[in-house]
């Protein structure tokens, strides 16, 4: 008999922890359930917040993701779209704390390091800014965003050599985005390589010919490069396709191109007209001075040259083809002066031939 009831006590004990089993696991399949509705909750309303971001309705997206940050979602993405909209308003502080969250929640997400590195970037936090970007590019080196964010960085910092290296290796990566071939383009051009940003624009031109700025800046390179009967046909599309107001630097581009080919009626032609349009403006003086120079009215470049330097007196090219012209009117001591000019400022173009024309007019005032 006492067997008995001892084995109904095991019976019923077993049946009470059988019980509890049974309700842990009900509990939590509930909590199961709970987390991934909570997790498409957090997908459906962040996408409904992007959206509204996409078309600028910040103020309902503010509402939408304020709701699911007090709600404490661990979902990364909601927090990125909510450090986005914070940094729209102003509140810097605020945007780092949601995208240091998003980044807690997900290590490995690059959207959440990109953002947090534009917030930094914005802070005054470049080193920092510049560690994020890279760990986005680490996490995700197929995105051209955010190797762009890294090289225009760098480019700030003054590291154009080092932009120039990441980027060669993101084209090589992902050979198919125009704008890393054209941000190549720019950081070569910014290196005074324009030889070799001339591949870079075309490649991006080939990709993506609608590109915004790659055949102006395609042009520009050429001009630099020296090649000049590449540039001008270009150039003269590009002026034929904008008012003139607009395309004004074209225009004078154009003229140069055809003024280095020996052309100098055509470019003269579009020099005066530019000069009526601009009266006092350099430019279009200085091209026809040159265009004096190279059917030898020396005199009339002279009277020309001396109006561009009461205009901008510290004109290094005005300075030093006054010197040639004083040179060449046997004027060498005048001369000097202008040369010296020229050669003082940073920005003087054929430094070379400068230093070379100073050295023949010391010598025959030094002869004399």
């Amino acid at each position: 008999m006492r067997s008995k009831r001892i084995a109904l006590g095991v019976a019923v004990a077993c049946g009470f922890l059988l019980l509890g089993c049974g309700q842990t696991d009900i509990d939590r399949n509930r909590a199961q359930a709970r987390q991934r509705w909570d997790q498409s909750r957090a997908e459906m309303v962040t996408k409904l917040a992007e959206g509204c971001y996409q078309r600028g309705e910040f103020g309902r997206a503010n509402e939408h993701m304020a709701e699911l940050i007090r709600a404490g979602v661990t979902y990364a993405p909601a927090h990125v779209l909510a450090a986005r909209l914070a940094a729209q308003r102003g509140d810097l502080d605020k945007a780092r704390e949601l995208a240091e969250s998003a980044k807690a929640i997900d290590p490995k997400s690059p959207e959440a390091r990109y953002v947090l590195g534009t917030i930094e970037q914005a802070l005054g936090h470049a080193d920092r800014a510049l560690e994020e970007f890279r760990e986005a590019v680490r996490l995700s080196p197929h995105e051209a965003k955010y190797v762009l964010a890294e090289t225009e960085l760098l480019v700030a910092q003054g590291k154009g050599d080092e932009a120039a290296k990441d980027l060669c290796e993101a084209v090589k990566r992902t050979p198919g985005r125009a704008e890393l071939h054209s941000a190549l383009g720019d950081v070569l051009s910014m290196l005074k390589l324009h030889g070799e940003a001339v591949g870079s624009y075309r490649a991006a031109m080939h990709l993506k010919p609608d590109l915004p700025g790659v055949k102006e800046r395609l042009a520009r390179a050429l001009f630099r490069s020296g090649a000049y009967a590449e540039a001008e046909p270009l150039l003269a599309e590009l002026a034929g396709a904008e008012p003139e107001f607009v395309s004004r630097w074209v225009r004078l581009m154009r003229a140069d191109c055809l003024l280095a080919m020996g052309r100098a009626p055509e470019a003269r032609t579009i020099y005066e007209a530019h000069r009526l349009l601009a009266p006092k403006t350099a430019a279009p003086l200085i091209g026809l001075a040159k265009c004096d120079i190279l059917e030898n009215h020396l005199a009339l470049a002279g009277d020309r040259l001396e109006v561009v330097l009461a205009i901008q007196p510290q004109d290094p090219e005005a300075h030093a083809l006054m010197g040639y012209v004083r040179v060449a009117t046997g004027r060498p001591g005048e001369a000097m002066a202008h040369l010296r000019l020229a050669l003082d400022n940073p920005n003087c173009q054929g430094r070379r031939t400068v230093e070379q024309l100073l050295a023949q007019a010391e010598k025959v005032v030094t002869e004399f």
